[in-house]
């Protein structure tokens, strides 16, 4: 087993994952817009994008989503995306909203930003303005859903959501759009993120 690793959003999501599983999976990284865009690495996946997870057999799976959920299936010891249908079904229900509302929002305005993407879009610079000014709202609408005290996004423990929200946190910190000072809950929990192993992962 291989993982096409790169500095970006969505391969971080997947190391993270895997260190908070505790599983060892060899690395290959990747420059972007270099490495990612040769006939070898078109091969593998053919939109140029990482993560990709090659497997024994020479099947690849690329997004770091399904890459995550195939290894929570082959490494069941320590789930993250939960265990009873409740766990699971809630589990979702989070990661799905901070990805939608989180790093799917700072991600299109890297996208419309960066110059390293120009070439795989039409960049509307006013797109990533309104996407940058969105941010703060976004994070006072998961910093009321988190008034209830719970210490993790999906409840009383880290899980799958929590990986999401920490692949957007550290996005946003290097765009300086992190948690405004009046979000109390989720700047208690991104301090708690930012102190976990698998931060630097």
């Amino acid at each position: 087993m291989k993982l096409y690793d790169a500095n970006a959003g969505n391969a971080k999501r997947v190391r993270v994952f895997i260190a908070e599983k505790g599983i060892d999976v060899p690395r290959k990284v990747l420059e972007l817009g270099t490495d990612t865009r040769t006939p070898e690495y078109l091969k593998v996946n053919s939109l140029g994008e990482v993560p990709a997870l090659e497997l024994d057999n020479g099947d690849v799976i690329t997004e770091s989503i399904a890459i995550c959920r195939y290894l929570e299936l082959a490494f069941p010891e320590n789930p993250l995306m939960g265990r009873t249908p409740f766990e699971q079904g809630n589990i979702e229900m989070w990661s799905q909203r901070v990805y939608s509302q989180l790093f799917l929002t700072i991600g299109l305005m890297v996208r419309h930003q960066l110059p390293l993407f120009a070439d795989v879009l039409e960049q509307i610079p006013a797109f990533a303005d309104a996407q940058r000014k969105a941010m703060p709202e976004k994070w006072r609408w998961l910093n009321k859903e988190m008034a209830d005290g719970r210490p993790f996004i999906a409840g009383e423990t880290f899980s799958f959501a929590d990986v999401h929200g920490m692949t957007a946190l550290t996005i946003t910190d290097i765009f300086e759009l992190s948690a405004p000072a009046d979000c109390e809950h989720v700047v208690k929990w991104a301090q708690i993120m930012r102190e976990r192993p698998s931060w630097s992962a």
